[in-house]
């Protein structure tokens, strides 16, 4: 590593170190999904969204990573799917030297890289006299695709915090020792596959009191389970490239809005067989913000979506076969913001729409045959982001609608998206 960027990280205050040293937790040559990192941040140092994205772009600025954008650089509402995060493997290398230069005992550092080939376990994982502890703060493991899940050995992380699964398998069951994270934050599992891992013993989670973020990408797994886990402390879940694999006689589950009390952000992007939101979102009423985006299969929404009278963000972007959005959005009305942009079927928007007194801006990009219904002259302070055959059907309404803003968008096309897959 050259002098300078030593010199960049020794410069560096202390909460951006901490921040550059957790890149280490990643695999080296990736394109990280920056949601994954600020995801990350945002559990263990409690800081908002937009502060972490801060963080990546001060890091950024010191050649520490690279940010590579997807599309337009706006992050709205907290919505950083579309910029990956890319750091140089020497960098990486760097971060864990100084990782494991805090204490000379693995059992001591605050981060563990743990990294698993060929079914071959570190010397300290084999036949240990004494039960294992680890007292670090934030754990990765990696394994790579020849990984049995029934190798895993035994051991307690009473203060772990963080963690990191990279894996590269076709079936994966997590670990029992998770239950011993008594104090995790955040778990992020990560399959670097080519096809979705089928994820099983999921219910090592269901014991963690303090768990405030999921992330799950690549990885097959049965939506119905995530409310029988009973994670009262959730207040994030996010789903990217996953695979959903359906349940006959499928039960709904009672009492979801105590089961997942805590539950404010439920993000799914790219997941192709998704043709329908599960019943049990519905319930989770203390919701505030729904992203489903890129999910060309969804062609509906269910009724019950009106319950969800916390919700102020609603983001449909770029599910092509979206024919129409239910009437019972009229019942959202803590409602800030609407995207359905790259809706290209979707048909009209509710009939009642202007009944959302609180709506300040809808993106419908691409919608190239979405109606409007007269009631949209009722909504008083509206932002409007759209291409230029939907801002003629917007322009009209102008005369009528004196604070309404209409920005025009182009289609673009940004070769950095075929980095995500």
């Amino acid at each position: 590593m050259d002098s300078r960027s030593v010199q960049s990280f020794e410069a560096l205050p202390h909460n951006l170190r901490e921040c550059f040293l957790d890149m280490a937790l990643f695999l080296e040559d990736q394109r990280i999904i920056a949601s994954s990192i600020i995801d990350l941040w945002s559990a263990l140092y409690g800081k908002e969204s937009f502060i972490c994205m801060n963080y990546l772009q001060d890091l950024a600025s010191h050649n520490l990573l690279k940010l590579l954008p997807l599309g337009r650089n706006e992050y709205e509402d907290g919505f950083y799917s579309e910029l990956l995060v890319k750091q140089e493997n020497i960098l990486r290398e760097f971060a864990i030297n100084q990782c494991e230069k805090e204490s000379s005992s693995i059992f001591e550092r605050k981060r563990l890289n743990l990294e698993i080939q060929e079914n071959k376990f570190p010397n300290w994982c084999l036949n240990p006299k004494q039960p294992i502890v680890i007292n670090a703060s934030l754990i990765s493991i990696s394994t790579d695709d020849s990984f049995l899940s029934s190798s895993w050995f035994e051991m307690d992380c009473p203060n772990v915090e963080a963690l990191v699964l990279n894996l590269s398998s076709s079936n994966y069951a997590l670990p029992n020792f998770i239950a011993t994270m008594k104090e995790l934050k955040v778990v992020i599992i990560i399959n670097h596959g080519l096809d979705p891992a089928k994820l099983t013993n999921l219910s090592c989670l269901s014991s963690l009191p303090n768990l405030k973020r999921i992330r799950f990408e690549k990885v097959s797994i049965i939506l119905l389970d995530i409310p029988k886990l009973g994670l009262k402390s959730l207040e994030k879940l996010s789903l990217w490239l996953c695979h959903f694999v359906d349940v006959l006689n499928e039960l709904e589950v009672n009492d979801v809005s105590k089961t997942l009390q805590s539950l404010q952000e439920i993000e799914i992007d790219y997941c192709y067989n998704l043709d329908e939101l599960p019943y049990w979102i519905s319930q989770v009423v203390s919701l505030k913000k729904l992203s489903v985006t890129n999910c060309n299969k969804l062609c509906r929404l269910i009724e019950a979506i009106g319950d969800l009278r916390n919700l102020e963000m609603l983001r449909l972007s770029s599910c092509t076969s979206l024919l129409e959005l239910p009437e019972t959005i009229d019942r959202l009305n803590n409602l800030r913001f609407l995207d359905v942009s790259g809706g290209f079927q979707l048909k009209k928007l509710p009939l009642d729409i202007g009944k959302l007194d609180k709506l300040e801006k809808i993106s419908m990009k691409d919608c190239y045959r979405c109606e409007l219904p007269d009631s949209v002259k009722n909504l008083a302070n509206l932002e409007v982001k759209c291409g230029e055959e939907t801002a003629l059907l917007w322009k009209r309404l102008k005369p009528k609608m004196k604070n309404l803003t209409i920005t025009e968008e182009e289609t673009e096309h940004n070769l950095n998206f075929l980095q995500l897959f």
